[in-house]
């Protein structure tokens, strides 16, 4: 898959071609960017919150693990998003472990520096208050969707969000995604079995609305997934506004 981190206006829509916003003011106040790889644990499950993770590029998976020892996806966060922010502000150790889903750039800044940067920065609580209401409206829509959707209908959805960040123009044409996910991980994101996504996938391709090559899922007409009513407040959380420039996007495996 190819990560595009372009931020998301006030509409909430990622469909289409914009401008690129000019860089939020107390993004240059933070900590220089660092690069962490795949599979780096950035925020531990039952840690008490010394440190937020602002993510500049790249994408992370929220994992919780159960207290019998079963792993569930709770969703992905993108660019714009700091990891670990609200149990910052409650003073509680952190609900889920957040872990790179993708190589990222990441802004690394101390709970003491954080807190004196939302004190004196309004745009910058701001942005953080916009960032937990964009949470709340996307586990709402996740609740609700699990009642009124159908499991086919929240695959496609996800695959057309992931399509949507893969293909910025959004011009409905033929999208080739490399999953960062494992199968299991997909089925969770959607609260269904790996078997059942299985045959989820195996539909989507009897369909011809997926074909699978080489390990690469082809969207042939991204029109053709379901659409997300809510734009970017389901499943999925990718970008939030944060003036935060696109970089390069590349292939993910």
């Amino acid at each position: 898959m190819s990560v595009d981190t372009r931020c998301v206006d006030d509409g909430g829509r990622a469909d289409g071609p914009r401008d690129e916003p000019a860089p939020a003011p107390w993004l240059s106040l933070l900590p220089a960017p660092q690069l962490y790889p795949a599979g780096t644990v950035l925020v531990q499950q039952g840690c008490e919150p010394y440190e937020i993770f602002f993510v500049e590029d790249g994408l992370a998976k929220l994992v919780r693990i159960d207290a019998g020892g079963r792993e569930q996806i709770l969703g992905l966060r993108g660019a714009g998003w700091f990891l670990g922010a609200a149990f910052v502000l409650v003073r509680r150790s952190h609900a889920a472990s957040a872990v790179a889903l993708t190589s990222c750039t990441v802004r690394r800044l101390s709970q003491d520096a954080f807190l004196a940067l939302l004190a004196e920065h309004p745009d910058l609580s701001w942005h953080v208050h916009r960032m937990h209401s964009r949470e709340v409206l996307s586990q709402f829509h996740h609740m609700s969707d699990l009642g009124a959707k159908t499991a086919r209908q929240r695959l496609e959805r996800v695959l057309r969000r992931l399509a949507t960040l893969s293909s910025p123009n959004g011009s409905g044409e033929e999208v080739r995604l490399l999953l960062p996910l494992k199968r299991w991980e997909l089925a969770s994101l959607i609260a269904v079995t790996p078997e059942h996504l299985s045959r989820l996938l195996k539909r989507l391709r009897e369909d011809g609305v997926i074909r699978v090559q080489q390990g690469w899922i082809v969207i042939p007409e991204v029109r053709r997934l379901a659409a997300d009513g809510a734009h970017e407040f389901g499943v999925l959380t990718t970008t939030v506004a944060a003036g935060v420039p696109a970089a390069s996007a590349a292939p993910v495996c």
